[in-house]
């Protein structure tokens, strides 16, 4: 089955906030999507949507982070990613990697063996370097906003052989250490209001702190945590990674 992403608008949610204009709503959306990975389950050598992972590399290391709880639902050779450029799809059946989850937290790295499946990833994805995720306390600054992108099951049609996916790219603010705000309406960027999506599927998805830098439609993206759960009306649940520096020094040796 031929995999085709579908171009999104980004929404906002409690999130009015004058920084946040088209050009740099765009721009933070084309930087998440090619590092935003959609997971799916090898059902009858047929993908079924699952959940969002993102790839990390230190080096010549590449792991696959997403939530823990995924693997209630799948084992890992039963996962596939699919590869935007090639149009197909890896299967993790038979690839040579290691899991870890934290004891804690819903947080959780698949970590590849060097070789062809690790150089497909690459080839077809960006890999958010270590050193991007926010693991220590050194950044102090508080964000007015969060980002998060990942695929809704909710999403995703399947046409004449080909498995469509439509991401979601929200921009949100924090209620309390671990929630973010979500609401069963937003505003697009562009203006329009919608009714926003079931967040099935968008379990594993980075959440990104944005801090404002130099120049009018400059800002520095962080990832600060993992998205979890959600309740539709209210908020989305996440794992903060700073709680868990010591799962991600097993891919910085």
């Amino acid at each position: 089955m031929v995999y085709t992403a579908v171009d999104t608008v980004p929404i906002r949610i409690d999130a009015q906030d004058a920084a946040l204009g088209a050009t740099r709503a765009d721009a933070v959306r084309a930087a998440l999507l090619s590092r935003t990975v959609p997971l799916a389950r090898d059902v009858q050598g047929r993908p079924e949507p699952l959940a969002t992972a993102a790839l990390v590399a230190e080096g010549d290391t590449l792991a696959l982070l997403t939530a823990a709880h995924v693997f209630e639902h799948a084992a890992a050779g039963d996962l596939m990613v699919p590869l935007p450029r090639d149009g197909g799809w890896l299967a993790l059946r038979g690839v040579r990697l290691r899991v870890l989850a934290h004891p804690a937290l819903d947080i959780a790295l698949l970590v590849f063996s060097a070789g062809a499946p690790a150089r497909r990833l690459r080839d077809n994805w960006t890999p958010v370097a270590l050193a991007h995720l926010q693991l220590g306390s050194g950044d102090t600054r508080t964000p007015r906003l969060y980002a998060l992108a990942g695929y809704p099951v909710s999403q995703t049609r399947r046409i004449d052989g080909r498995m469509y996916m439509k991401p979601v790219v929200l921009f949100t603010r924090a209620l309390d250490g671990e929630r973010l705000a979500y609401a069963r309406t937003a505003e697009r960027v562009d203006g329009l209001h919608i009714h926003t999506p079931e967040l099935d599927g968008v379990s594993g998805a980075l959440v990104w702190a944005l801090h404002d830098d130099d120049g009018d439609d400059d800002c520095l993206l962080r990832a600060a945590a993992l998205q979890t759960a959600f309740v539709h009306s209210h908020h989305l649940r996440t794992a903060p990674l700073r709680e868990a520096p010591a799962l991600f020094a097993h891919i910085a040796r």
